[in-house]
């Protein structure tokens, strides 16, 4: 259940969504709270991950009824 390639990918998305946060805006509310904002975003990409690892649409041709 434990997979280290997620772990990984979850810590740079944290990592690079606090980064952003405390140096990209000029407010120090925000510079103070970055890493809670980091947690956040990558809490909820943690859930779209789980609840919708992957999302696939078929399209069909409308003339001869293949796939594309």
């Amino acid at each position: 259940m434990f997979n280290v390639n997620n772990t990984i990918k979850y810590f740079i998305m944290l990592l690079i969504v606090t980064a952003s946060t405390y140096y990209i805006p000029n407010c120090s509310v925000m510079n103070e709270h970055a890493i809670y904002i980091g947690l956040l975003a990558t809490t909820t990409f943690i859930l779209f991950d789980g609840f919708m690892p992957y999302v696939v649409i078929v399209q069909q041709d409308k003339d001869d009824g293949h796939q594309l």
